[in-house]
């Protein structure tokens, strides 16, 4: 399903992770919750950003019936994408930000939820931990979740 929502090729950027040979990574997410609320996730995500310092990005991501999540037609066709498009964190964009994603792009996330992450790293890194360690004193539920990813080229 995901290579069907993700017609595009690698950029110049991402190269060097397009290796055919072994098309996915291990990240490591750090989450918060997961609900089936979108409205409810969004409203998370602010209060999380604010009480912990960490930046909102969000990505200009809505709901979608068909995707759960997608970005707007304008945003997908510029990237070389059909609308809907959703482009699930973890493939480029490491780093500490709070964001909402759509559990059903994660092989080992429950389905058909909306969920708040704060950061994505490599597993076991010393970001990861900090993030972690920073979530759980506002939501103590917190947890890290390792995720294989893929990164390969989607043309």
């Amino acid at each position: 399903m995901l290579a069907l929502l993700l017609i595009a090729t690698c950029t110049a950027a991402a190269a060097a992770d397009c290796d055919a040979r072994n098309p996915y990574r291990d990240k490591e997410f750090v989450i918060v919750k997961s609900t089936p609320s979108f409205k409810e996730a969004t409203e998370t995500a602010a209060k999380v950003a604010a009480e912990l310092g960490i930046a909102l990005n969000l990505r200009g991501l809505s709901p979608n019936l068909r995707t759960g999540l997608t970005s707007s037609k304008d945003e997908c066709v510029r990237n070389g994408l059909f609308y809907p498009c959703y482009v699930p964190r973890g493939r480029f964009d490491d780093g500490t930000y709070v964001s909402v994603e759509w559990s059903s792009q994660y092989e080992v996330f429950e389905r058909a939820l909306y969920v708040v992450m704060i950061a994505s790293h490599a597993p076991g890194s010393k970001e990861t931990s900090r993030a972690l360690a920073a979530a759980r004193r506002f939501y103590p539920a917190a947890y890290a979740k390792r995720v294989r990813i893929y990164v390969g080229c989607m043309h």
